[in-house]
C-alpha cells in the first residue's frame, strides 16, 4: 500500500497531499497505532483478565474483589474523557499525549510496590487512568483525522487497529512476564515499554496536518453561528448518539471481562477458553481495520447495526451453552463490535459535529460509553451468583445490543467531502 492511497486526504484546492505531508501522515498514524497497541486500553482494560488469576493467586484476593477494579478504571474514564477531550481541543493532542505517557510509564513502574493491601490496589486502579489521561484513543484519532478525509475510514481503523493488536500480544506477554518473575515485574514491564516504545513513537511520529488549526477556528466560528457545544449536545442527534454507546458500554466490560469465566464454567479447559480469548483479539484487530475500510464506502450507521445484531446473536449463542466451534463464531462475533465501535464514533463525529469540537464530542460520549460499563461490569457475575448461571446476564446484554443497533438506524449521517 502506497502512501499516497493511504493518505488520499484533500488539500487546499482539493488537491491530494504532497509527498512530504502524505509521509507525515502515514508516520502520524504508524504512532498512533502504536501507541494505542501498548496505551491504558490495552494495558488496563484488555488485558487485565491476565492479571486476575495471578493476583488472586499471589495475595489471596477472590475474583470478584479483583474485577472490582476494572469498574474503577471505567468510572475514572468517565470522569476523565470530557476533561481530556477540553485538553487536546484547547492545548493540542500532540502535548497531552507526550506529558502522559511519562506520567503513565511512572505510574506502571509504580505498581513494583504493590503488597497484600487491596485498598491500595485500588487506589492505583483509580490513579493509572488520570495519569494515562492524553492516551485514551481519541487524542491520537483527533491527530489521524487532521490529516484525513476521503480516506478517514480507512486511517480511522489503522489507528484502531493498534487495540485489537495490544489485546491480542499482551495477555500472552503478561502471562509470561509473571510465570517468569512476579504480577509486580509484569506491571514494570508494561512501563518500560511505554517509556521506551510509545515516548519516542510520540515525539517522533504524532503531529497533526499544519493547517488543522487553522481548520479548526474556521469550524468553530461556524459552529458559534448556530450554537456552542452545549447546544449541540442537546440536539437529538448527539443524544441518539451518546444512548447507543452507553448500550455498547453496558456490554463492553462485562463481555471482555468475563469471557474467559464463562467459557471455563461452560465446560472449556483453561487452554480452550485462552484460545477462544486469542481468536477475539484477532477479530477486534481485523475488525478494526475492515471497519475502516468498510467506512469510506457503506454507512456508517447501516453497519455498526450489523455488527450490534452479530452481537447480540454471539451473547445469545454463549447463554445457551458454549461448545464446539461455536465459541469461536461467538468470539469473532463479538470481536467485531469491539473492532468496529470507535471506528464509527471517531467517523462519526468528524462527519457530523467536526474537528473543532471533535475532542470534547468523543471524550463525552466516551465517559457516557464508560458509565453504562461501569453499570454492566458486574451483571454477568452477580447473574452467575444468583442464577448460577451466565445466561441471564447475557441476554440483557443480548437486549442491549439489539437496541443500540436500531439507535444507530435512526442517526442522521454527513456524506464525506470530496474533491
Amino acid at each position: 500500500m502506497t502512501n499516497d492511497t493511504i493518505a488520499a486526504a484533500p488539500g487546499r484546492g482539493g488537491a491530494f497531499l504532497s509527498e512530504g505531508a502524505s509521509r507525515r501522515a502515514v508516520g502520524a498514524t504508524t504512532g498512533a497505532t502504536v501507541g494505542l497497541i501498548f496505551g491504558p486500553s490495552t494495558i488496563l482494560l484488555f488485558a487485565f483478565g491476565a492479571f486476575v488469576e495471578p493476583l488472586s493467586r499471589t495475595f489471596g484476593w477472590s475474583k470478584p474483589s479483583i474485577l472490582f477494579a476494572a469498574t474503577i478504571v471505567s468510572l475514572m474514564i468517565m470522569v476523565i474523557s470530557p476533561v481530556q477531550g477540553y485538553l487536546i481541543d484547547r492545548f493540542g493532542a500532540r502535548p497531552t499525549v507526550l506529558f502522559s505517557s511519562v506520567a503513565f510509564a511512572l505510574g506502571l513502574a509504580g505498581m513494583y510496590f504493590l503488597s497484600g493491601n487491596i485498598t491500595a490496589f485500588y487506589v492505583m486502579y483509580a490513579l493509572l487512568p488520570l495519569l494515562a489521561i492524553g492516551l485514551w484513543p481519541v487524542s491520537y484519532l483527533r491527530v489521524v483525522s487532521t490529516w484525513y478525509d476521503r480516506r478517514l475510514g480507512l486511517a480511522i481503523g489503522i489507528a484502531n487497529g493498534g487495540i485489537g493488536l495490544g489485546a491480542a500480544l499482551l495477555p500472552p506477554l503478561i502471562t509470561f512476564i509473571i510465570l517468569n518473575g512476579s504480577v509486580q515485574w509484569a506491571y514494570v514491564s508494561l512501563g518500560v515499554i511505554v517509556a521506551l516504545i510509545v515516548l519516542p513513537f510520540n515525539a517522533f511520529l504524532l503531529h497533526e496536518a499544519p493547517k488543522a488549526r487553522e481548520a479548526g477556528q474556521a469550524t468553530a466560528a461556524a459552529s458559534r453561528a448556530s450554537g456552542d457545544f452545549k447546544a449541540l449536545v442537546m440536539t437529538r442527534e448527539f443524544m441518539v448518539l451518546a444512548f447507543a454507546f452507553f448500550l455498547l458500554g453496558f456490554v463492553n466490560t462485562g463481555l471482555v471481562t468475563n469471557q474467559i469465566s464463562l467459557l471455563i464454567d461452560g465446560g472449556l479447559t483453561p487452554q480452550h477458553a485462552a484460545l477462544v480469548q486469542a481468536t477475539f483479539g484477532i477479530a477486534v484487530l481485523l475488525g478494526r481495520f475492515l471497519t475502516g475500510v468498510l467506512l469510506d464506502y457503506v454507512s456508517a450507521k447501516r453497519l455498526m447495526s450489523a455488527v450490534c445484531v452479530g452481537g447480540a446473536a454471539a451473547c445469545l449463542i454463549y447463554a445457551t451453552g458454549p461448545a464446539g466451534a461455536l465459541v469461536f463464531v461467538s468470539a469473532i462475533l463479538i470481536g467485531m463490535v469491539y473492532g468496529a465501535e470507535f471506528d464509527v464514533l471517531s467517523y462519526i463525529i468528524k462527519r457530523n459535529f467536526g474537528l473543532a469540537v471533535f475532542g470534547r464530542a468523543y471524550g463525552l460520549i466516551f465517559a457516557v460509553f464508560q458509565l453504562g460499563a461501569a453499570l454492566g461490569a458486574t451483571l454477568l457475575p452477580l447473574s452467575r451468583a444468583n442464577f448460577q448461571s451466565y445466561a441471564p446476564g447475557l441476554m440483557i446484554y443480548a437486549a442491549a445490543l439489539v437496541a443500540s443497533g436500531l439507535l444507530f438506524l435512526v442517526l442522521k449521517e454527513k456524506a464525506a467531502t470530496h474533491a
